[in-house]
């Protein structure tokens, strides 16, 4: 049973989870007719696949460190399984980058919520969250994340809040001077910031379509049910449940905004939603609830693998 399978933390899970990448990628490679057996090839496609695992373990990592879930690896078989749902991913590494940069702010965001290192903890979370925005510019609204965090803190100073616009603009005159150096020109800061479009037609594939309409379903139905037991958290709980749905807002507004839309933008909310439904999941303790558990992941399971004939 999937449920006591992943229910557990142990390293065949991880193993599973990254053999299912690869295998991932090189049937996206496949279907498109686009996998070549040339050096250049090979080492491009090993930096992507790098980078998804790394993504994976990172979310373990950070969801563990901060207590987000229980003791289980629901996130990663669900963050894997939501790639492979949308395999236009793998076309952007810049994307794929980005959200790394994501993560680790997240993780800084997370860890606010003790006193030690606030300063240090601001100043890698701006960082990161400057860093994502270079590999794709409107990355720079998770800033919007960080400013509760910092607001939300027990022994607030005001000094806090200018952190995050010093860091910017010291990363930022940092990239300028390269660019400068490197290039003779800085109008690589016009294009830095993308357009806004929101024509929603690439959705009309019907295999992404579907994929949406599930994701969009699941994210309702775990965001609200996240929502409906906020108050009823923890005063530790409550924090990283809060910045999560922060994450979550500011993923599908990127997603609308984003101009040419292939699907690969979805890759923003997995992370997040992968973080909600694992606690939904865990948190079914009756019969029931661990039946219709099963039956979803499993449902879940069964959408990846006719996805391809969709």
């Amino acid at each position: 049973m999937l449920t006591s399978f992943f229910g557990k933390s142990k390293p065949i899970n991880y193993i599973l989870v990254s053999i299912a990448i690869i295998i991932g990628y090189f049937l996206r490679l496949l279907t498109a007719q686009e996998l070549t057996l040339g050096l250049g090839s090979l080492g491009s496609n090993g930096v992507v696949i790098f980078l998804m695992v790394f993504a994976v373990l990172l979310l373990d990592f950070i969801i563990r460190k901060n207590n987000v879930t229980k003791n289980n690896t629901f996130a990663i078989l669900l963050f894997v399984l939501f790639v492979l749902l949308v395999p236009q991913v793998y076309k952007s590494p810049q994307l794929i980058l980005a959200n790394i940069f994501v993560l680790l702010a997240t993780r800084r965001i997370l860890s606010l919520t003790t006193e030690k290192n606030t300063v240090k903890k601001i100043f890698d979370a701006t960082m990161y969250i400057t860093l994502a925005s270079f590999c794709y510019g409107w990355a720079i609204l998770f800033f919007v994340v960080l400013y509760p965090a910092i607001i939300n803190k027990t022994k607030f100073n005001v000094s806090y809040l200018f952190i995050p616009i010093i860091g910017f603009l010291g990363i930022t005159s940092i990239a300028v001077a390269y660019q400068l150096i490197a290039t003779g020109s800085y109008t690589w800061l016009y294009h830095w910031i993308p357009g806004r479009d929101f024509d929603l037609s690439a959705y009309g594939d019907r295999g992404l379509f579907i994929t949406t309409i599930f994701l969009l379903s699941m994210l309702l139905w775990m965001g609200g049910a996240r929502l409906t037991k906020l108050a009823s958290l923890s005063k530790k709980e409550k924090p990283s449940a809060i910045t999560i749905l922060l994450i979550i807002i500011i993923s599908v507004g990127i997603i609308v905004i984003k101009t040419q839309k292939n699907g690969s933008e979805l890759f923003f909310l997995f992370a997040p939603l992968a973080a909600i439904t694992s606690n939904y999941i865990e948190s079914g303790k009756s019969k029931t609830r661990r039946v219709f558990n099963e039956v979803f992941l499993w449902s879940l399971f069964a959408l990846v693998l006719i996805f391809p004939f969709i």
